[in-house]
């Protein structure tokens, strides 16, 4: 479960990938990009990030190590106890810390990604002006908003080949890299072709700093701490109803939809084909860098 709702993160850093490679030249692209990346569900999305940010989190081998020897010592149900009774219970053990500062890593990696993206798809909402389809009128603009709500009840469909990836057995491989401070974001490689996920080949050593909890969002780093444990205890060591209690994160969650609902009111707004980009880039990518980059400092 954990796996299958990154995937959701991953389809969605793919449809980022595909707009940040193929220069809008017409207004179905435009259209196709705006439904990818306006269709998502906020709720899956976030549940989406939290699981991610887990899967890098449970890397950390001393955050590993002591939750096997608590398992061995005290036996899972114990452990598993203290994992449903206190959602800080996870973060206090021995790497915990460390493990959710590798996942801020990512996080923070995955934000300035967005907003590269952002600022990519703005710039066209000016370099298109001169473009003789692009200065057409939007025919319907009732038609896209209502197309992005309807995609958005059930969130767009997750990509089989990023489903498979994330289920693969060299994954671990790949996210233990993604949490290294200065590291790239994971998804510089990952496109809607990928069969694969692939760290980006980087020929510089990394360097930076090490993410910092933001105060006040500590909750969403106990999420991260207590979802992992569940991970490398195994998927199916925890029930459902618990994993899912774990991805959901009320605050990322809402600042998802406000960015939805300025994604629609955007579009709402638009009069010319080459308006919309700049409702894409600001609210369905700088947006959502923001709601995923809150939680460091």
């Amino acid at each position: 479960m954990i796996s299958k709702s990154a995937a959701v993160y991953a389809t969605y850093h793919s449809d980022v990938s595909d707009v940040r490679t193929t220069p809008f030249s017409s207004a179905d692209d435009i259209e196709e990009s705006l439904t990818n990346l306006g269709g998502q569900n906020a709720e899956k999305l976030s549940s989406g990030w939290i699981a991610y940010s887990a899967l890098v989190a449970s890397q950390d081998p001393q955050f590993r190590s002591a939750v096997r020897d608590i398992e061995g010592f005290y036996g899972r149900d114990s452990l598993m106890l203290g994992l449903r009774n206190d959602i800080r219970y996870a973060r206090t053990l021995e790497g915990g810390t460390n493990a959710v500062t590798s996942s801020l890593a990512a996080v923070e990696a995955d934000s300035r990604r967005l907003k590269g993206a952002g600022a990519y798809v703005k710039e066209q909402a000016y370099s298109l002006q001169g473009a003789g389809w692009a200065k057409a009128r939007i025919g319907n603009t009732d038609a896209l908003i209502n197309k992005m709500k309807t995609t958005a009840l059930s969130g767009r469909p997750v990509r089989a080949n990023l489903r498979s990836a994330f289920s693969a057995p060299d994954i671990d491989s790949v996210l233990v890299r993604a949490g290294q401070a200065g590291a790239p974001s994971l998804w510089e490689g990952v496109s809607s072709a990928a069969s694969a996920i692939k760290f980006p080949t980087i020929k510089a050593a990394y360097s930076g700093q090490a993410a910092r909890i933001r105060h006040g969002k500590e909750p969403i780093a106990d999420k991260i701490a207590t979802l992992a444990a569940y991970r490398i205890l195994g998927e199916g060591a925890a029930p459902a109803s618990e994993l899912r209690e774990a991805m959901n994160e009320r605050s990322t969650s809402s600042c998802l939809k406000m960015a939805q609902l300025n994604l629609q009111q955007c579009v709402a707004a638009a009069h010319k084909q080459y308006e919309v980009p700049f409702c894409i880039g600001e609210h369905a990518l700088t947006d959502v860098g923001q709601c995923i980059g809150e939680v460091t400092q």
